[in-house]
């Protein structure tokens, strides 16, 4: 004899089963949202995900009772505008936690409802790993650099788990886009910052590339002792070394200018080569599985530079070559990689 199973485990998030939206009777204006789901609901990490955009100055009010959510808009919402309500991982059941990863809601303050979209990527500079829960500002163009961590951004949006975010409710007119990695619009020392060069229009713009720096730290690029990783040992085998005989790899690309190479093994630096031009040769090589890094020296100093967001500098660019490489004993490697 066992004990009943209960059933097959719930694995589906709740799902919306009606939105009720609320006028209030003095104000004339959106005054409480409901939310109804086909099961018992309950937060989840609300204040990490939730955002409304543009973003209003009162916190919105929420309330929980069974299977609906109530939302109460305490602030003035501007006329004219179309603002996006955004509970992306907000909502899980009550009983196994299976969360709602998409949940928004497009709303306006009048009969004209902003349609334009832009959407996006956000990585990490040197590494290119995806950014995720930072925020994306769009501020208006009239806006000062040396003030706009000061003031409150026109639109915001929040980076996924695979670092795409996105903006369904912008209007034609031109915008700086910067990028935080922090829990609120204001720079704070240690944090990664992004921006365009250029001014955004959702008009005529539907996707752009930010790339997220420290202006403060620079990468130190410290190579590991190449004879230390092969051996896996604090003590090397004189024998050992005298016997080794290295492998060369040749990258083959139209690019001609400053530029270093990487090998990389579990996300530390084993061997650098820094070349002025052409051909780039990559001698005395361990043999051994490498991942291959490509910085473009830009200022031809031999290492990589972050960007700075005073002087409006981005950080040199960088490229992984996307498959993993094998250097063999007394082995030339002719490597066609076309880099930008």
């Amino acid at each position: 004899m066992v004990a009943p199973t209960g059933g097959e485990k719930d694995m589906d998030a709740p799902e919306i089963l009606n939105i009720i939206e609320s006028v209030g009777k003095e104000s004339g204006q959106l005054d409480k949202i409901y939310f109804l789901f086909d099961e018992h609901i309950a937060l989840n990490q609300w204040e990490e995900h939730f955002y409304i955009s543009p973003p209003i100055k009162k916190r919105i009010v929420k309330k929980i009772a069974g299977k609906s959510l109530e939302l109460h808009v305490e602030d003035t919402l501007m006329g004219n505008t179309t603002y996006l309500l955004s509970l992306d991982n907000c909502i899980k059941d009550i009983n196994e936690g299976n969360v709602v990863e998409d949940l928004q809601l497009l709303f306006s303050t009048s009969e004209n409802v902003d349609s334009l979209k832009l959407s996006g990527k956000l990585k990490n500079a040197y590494t290119l790993e995806v950014v995720e829960n930072a925020w994306i500002m769009l501020f208006d163009k009239s806006i000062n650099d040396s003030i706009i961590f000061k003031g409150t951004p026109n639109y915001i949006a929040k980076t996924d788990k695979d670092g795409n975010f996105h903006f369904p409710n912008l209007n034609a007119n031109d915008y700086k886009i910067v990028a935080l990695t922090n829990f609120d619009f204001i720079y704070n020392e240690k944090e990664l910052i992004a921006f365009s060069d250029k001014l955004i229009n959702a008009k005529t713009d539907s996707f752009i590339s930010l790339l997220a720096f420290d202006p403060i730290v620079e990468i130190d690029s410290v190579i590991v002792d190449t004879l230390t990783a092969l051996t896996d040992s604090s003590k090397t085998d004189s024998v050992l070394v005298e016997s080794i005989t290295y492998g060369k790899l040749e990258i083959v690309t139209p690019t001609n200018s400053p530029c270093v190479f990487q090998l990389l093994q579990n996300k530390k630096v084993i061997s650098e080569f820094v070349f002025a031009a052409k051909p780039y040769a990559l001698l005395d090589i361990i043999p051994g599985k490498y991942q291959l890094k490509f910085i473009a020296d830009s200022n031809g100093d031999g290492v990589w530079n972050t960007g700075n967001w005073e002087s409006k500098t981005q950080p040199e660019k960088v490229e992984n070559y996307p498959n993993e490489i094998t250097i063999r004993s007394n082995w030339d490697l002719e490597l066609e990689w076309n880099l930008e």
